[in-house]
């Protein structure tokens, strides 16, 4: 009995020891099939991780394509767009360049009608010259010559438009008239007859200082006709000057100054400056540089003659020439007159 329960004891133990085993079997194989379970979901986890894996490696070369086809699209884009930027500043380099030509040639075209309009001004002009040139010629042919006129208190004598000089500074050459006297002679030289018949019908001539012979040219050139007027003039209780350029005895090519003796009272000779050098710029004599040396022997003929007479300037040759002029008549005994430069009239 004792046996037998220890053989039962001994066969359940073997029993529960199986099933303890089978239940760890059954355990093991519920836990292989976990496990494989496990691993199914684990390999389909893994095919999965995998296949994310494979994304996830896709995934990074994205950003590398993107960047890449962005940085091929940017250059392509940036190129497009410095291209469109050049073709613009190309645009506007050809809108500038074609505002430029078109300022230019605005510019030309309206310097080439300025100078039409200047020179059509230019034609007007002259042709107003003319026309009002013509009506003073037409005036000048009516008018009568200008033998005598007065001025300042004297009685003046034209004679002559002829002179020796052309002197820059004269009247004549800015105008036919001196203060309202016509002095262009256009139909002849008077003879004395007439300037006596033009003097006679002028009154009482007491009221004069004294007769001058002077007017638009040198009065030397008609001597004879002078003297036979201070003739006249002196029978008349006037006194004569004679305004000269000196150049008598060269013109009339011998000495006048006898002719002038008792007959001009006073000679006056416009010196113009201190020496030939100076004189012949501006005054221009006919004689050259002699012309100055003529005047200077001219004055010293009058002087040696008993022929009163003075030296004259013009105020404006300045003071440093005034004063060599100064010298020059004092070396010569001869008076200097600085008068003013007449600039109107």
């Amino acid at each position: 009995m004792e046996e037998n329960k220890n053989k039962n004891e001994q066969q359940n133990a073997n029993v529960q020891g199986e099933n303890g085993q089978g239940g760890r079997r059954r355990r093991n194989r519920h836990r292989h099939h976990g496990n494989g379970g496990g691993n199914q979901a684990q390999n389909g986890q893994n095919a999965q991780n995998g296949q994310n894996v494979q994304k996830g490696q896709n995934q990074p070369k994205q950003p590398k394509n993107n960047q890449g086809q962005n940085a091929q699209k940017q250059p392509q884009n940036q190129s497009g767009q410095n291209n469109q930027n050049g073709q613009g500043q190309g645009k506007k380099h050809k809108n500038k360049h074609g505002q430029s030509q078109n300022q230019n040639q605005n510019q030309n075209q309206q310097k080439q009608n300025g100078q039409k309009q200047n020179a059509q001004n230019n034609q007007n002009s002259q042709k107003s010259q003319q026309n009002q040139q013509s009506k003073n010629d037409k005036k000048d042919e009516n008018r009568k010559d200008t033998y005598v006129y007065t001025l300042d208190g004297n009685l003046y004598i034209n004679l002559t438009n002829k002179c020796s000089n052309g002197c820059d500074f004269c009247v004549r050459n800015e105008r036919s008239s001196y203060y309202g006297n016509y002095l262009w002679l256009r139909h002849g030289e008077p003879t004395p007859e007439k300037v006596i018949a033009v003097v006679n019908g002028m009154g009482d001539l007491s009221r004069f200082k004294e007769v001058v012979f002077c007017g638009f040219g040198e009065p030397t050139y008609k001597v004879a006709e002078m003297v036979a007027l201070c003739d006249y003039f002196h029978g008349k209780g006037l006194k004569t000057r004679l305004n000269t350029n000196g150049q008598g005895n060269l013109i009339n090519k011998r000495d006048i100054v006898p002719d002038l003796k008792d007959k001009i009272d006073f000679v006056n000779i416009s010196l113009n400056a201190s020496c030939a050098e100076k004189y012949q710029p501006i005054c221009r004599s006919q004689f050259g540089e002699a012309g100055f040396a003529g005047l200077i022997e001219f004055a010293k003929l009058c002087r040696k003659n008993g022929v009163d007479c003075r030296f004259s300037i013009v105020d404006c040759i300045g003071e440093e020439e005034i004063e060599a002029c100064k010298r020059l008549a004092e070396s010569v005994k001869i008076p200097l007159y600085v008068r003013k430069y007449i600039t109107d009239s």
